[in-house]
């Protein structure tokens, strides 16, 4: 599989090439040759081109081709800050399990610690206001307290 890296790059040099006025087909042969990969077709190459090479003094192009840059290189690194948290919680959640703690309170619990840290406390705190402000006054039971009631006539 094509890593983030090797296909950023291959998209920069791709949109390079062409504005120094090499030929799509020429492209195509460097990046068989430079990234041994199977090449992109010309079709999109020129997509590549479009979005991102036609006029390289254009500020949002740039912008937007770096926030592409930045989220591709750090998507692993937050999935894996995530999959760490999990993990960490576990003896956390048996302990809640082993004291006689609600479970389903102490996964939320852990849910919502890991949306702070990821967000930030200003940016979660008012996520909980605009949630509960929703919420007053529109509160139905759930489906889980719906099943838990037993059904009538079945007792």
């Amino acid at each position: 599989m094509l890593s983030a890296r090797v296909f950023s790059e291959a998209i920069a040099f791709a949109v390079a090439e062409r504005r120094r006025g090499v030929k799509w087909n020429e492209i195509v042969d460097a990046i068989a040759r430079h990234f041994a990969i199977k090449p992109p077709t010309a079709r999109q190459m020129r997509k590549w081109y479009q979005e991102y090479g036609v006029d390289a003094i254009d500020p949002e192009k740039l912008l937007k081709e770096k926030l592409v840059k930045v989220a591709r290189a750090t998507t692993p690194i937050a999935a894996f800050a995530t999959q760490k948290y999990a993990i960490e919680q576990v003896p956390v959640l048996v302990e809640a399990w082993k004291q006689g703690k609600d479970p389903w309170t102490a996964g939320g619990i852990m849910v919502l610690s890991l949306l702070e840290q990821t967000i930030g406390t200003e940016k979660f705190d008012q996520i909980l206001d605009e949630y509960q402000k929703g919420r007053k006054g529109t509160i139905a039971p759930s489906m889980v307290e719906e099943n838990l009631k037993p059904e009538q006539g079945k007792e």
